[in-house]
């Protein structure tokens, strides 16, 4: 369900698809896939249940990874990300999003593969129609 948000952003947003060009994928991306790119992952999915029903709202954090050859991609990569995505209030292809927060970011590098790496944590609130 936060995929078609998450996917929807990066398409429809002239900043990120500026820079990504839609090229942003679950849990895993290609080694040979053209850079710079992004991963997304749910790391945790917390329903608001009430006594009466199931839950009508859930929190799902989730981590953008933001990967490239140039560092200034990822870094101009995660502005971009909290500029869509951080205090969002929408519909997105069915998926109601009642807000984004930030949560931090973090850098990374692969001396392997000489990719630098930005993870963003974002959580968001999706009201269940």
């Amino acid at each position: 369900m936060i995929g078609k948000v998450i996917k929807s952003k990066f398409t429809t947003d002239s900043n990120l698809n500026s820079l990504f060009a839609g090229r942003v994928f679950p849990s895993v991306g290609a080694q040979s896939q053209t850079t710079p790119f992004a991963v997304y992952e749910v790391i945790n999915n917390t329903p608001s249940r009430s006594k009466d029903s199931d839950s009508h709202i859930d929190e799902v954090d989730v981590r953008i990874t933001l990967i490239s050859t140039n560092y200034s991609d990822t870094a101009n990569g995660i502005e971009y990300v909290r500029s869509a995505f951080v205090r969002m209030r929408e519909i997105v292809l069915d998926v109601a999003v009642q807000s984004c927060k930030f949560d931090g970011e973090r850098d990374l590098f692969s001396d392997d593969e000489r990719y630098f790496a930005k993870q963003v944590d974002l959580t968001f609130r999706i009201i269940r129609l």
